[in-house]
């Protein structure tokens, strides 16, 4: 794909695969359509003398169409953006034997309808055939491969029956269908194309909108909403360590604005060290920060000892040696907390720590 100026599929962020995971799943709506249309042929195929067969692939078409509608069901109940890497890929491997079967018994349907001579199956099957392929598939089975080869295999099948069927007329339709394969194959793969890129997009900005522009560590909008979506889901063992800096306004005074700065994105490094890659670090403002934790009360008062005795350490600046501290308040977050509340007792401990340590200096 890069020759269409996206990444390849195994480079692209695990949050564009779970994106485009979701979207090759709306497709059941269009796949009850389909066994919708195969009702009436289906019944048609029955009233005919020597039917048995396209009957026979029209119940199989019904089958393959269920089989496929119960998988998006289950995604549908059991899936989510947040699933891992790997339970995505899986997903969309069930995605890809359902399409494929759905295909392969469909183009099964096509070419016996095509040699049987019947003109309204043959009809039905080319038009559905031809409507699949510029319709719902390419749309929905985002991931270039799965698109092309569902959209191939009933296509080439009826081309191929129809050029075998020896009639100039069959023969033209058959190229003709070949022709536009390629036309629905490229289109395949630029909607796909421009799908990643407008999710890349979208990522970007989110991802300014979120993120502190000094630091790197996420902003105190992206906090709440992590906060949020926390308490919604009960999430256990969760704490709040908020930390203000001590003595940083000394820094900025004396040193200048370029040493606080270098001293803020140093102090970010820090506790983001020391907090570990599972913590979630944010500055939510000046030289306050806030760490949201999982683990017991003894473990954040840890990690919150750990955070004070790291950003004690001296801080080479441009114009030499910051030295500053930090007080840390720590807080469980409970289900039936707010974000005030929960930032109202973090703070409390937080400026008795400070005040503490006023009173042991």
């Amino acid at each position: 794909m890069a020759a269409i100026g996206i990444p390849a599929y195994r480079e692209l962020p695990d949050d564009i695969v779970a994106e485009l995971t979701e979207r090759m799943f709306r497709s059941r709506i269009g796949v009850r359509w389909l066994i919708l249309s195969t009702v009436p042929i289906t019944l048609y195929s029955i009233s005919l003398e020597h039917g048995l067969h396209a009957t026979v692939l029209a119940v199989l078409v019904w089958i393959a169409c269920a089989i496929r509608v119960a998988v998006a069901e289950a995604y549908v109940r059991r899936g989510s953006l947040t699933q891992s890497r790997s339970k995505q890929l899986r997903w969309q491997a069930a995605y890809a034997t359902g399409g494929i079967s759905l295909s392969v018994a469909f183009a099964a349907l096509t070419a016996d309808t095509i040699v049987d001579g019947d003109p309204w199956l043959a009809g039905w099957a080319l038009a559905t055939s031809i409507a699949l392929a510029y319709g719902a598939i390419p749309y929905v089975a985002l991931r270039p491969g799965i698109g092309s080869v569902q959209v191939a295999i009933p296509a080439l099948v009826s081309a191929s029956t129809l050029i075998a069927s020896g009639t100039a007329i069959h023969a033209w339709m058959g190229l003709s269908m070949l022709i536009a394969l390629i036309s629905v194959v490229q289109h395949v793969r630029l909607q796909y194309a421009a799908t990643v890129q407008a999710l890349l997009d979208r990522r970007r900005v989110d991802l300014l909108a979120s993120t502190d522009v000094l630091t790197g560590l996420s902003n105190r909008r992206h906090l709440e909403d992590v906060v949020r979506q926390s308490i919604a889901e009960a999430f256990p063992n969760l704490h709040w360590l908020g930390i203000d800096l001590d003595r940083f306004k000394t820094v900025n005074d004396t040193l200048g604005h370029a040493a606080g700065d270098t001293v803020l994105r140093t102090v970010a490094e820090r506790i983001q060290r020391v907090a570990g890659s599972d913590a979630f670090v944010s500055r939510v403002g000046g030289d306050e920060f806030v760490v949201l934790l999982i683990g017991d009360r003894a473990h954040a008062r840890r990690v919150a000892e750990q955070i004070a005795l790291s950003v004690v350490e001296p801080i080479t600046v441009p114009r030499g040696i910051a030295r500053i501290g930090a007080s840390v308040g720590t807080t469980a977050i409970c289900a039936t907390d707010t974000i005030d509340e929960i930032a109202r007792r973090a703070d409390e401990r937080m400026y008795a720590r400070k005040a503490r340590s006023k009173l042991a200096a």
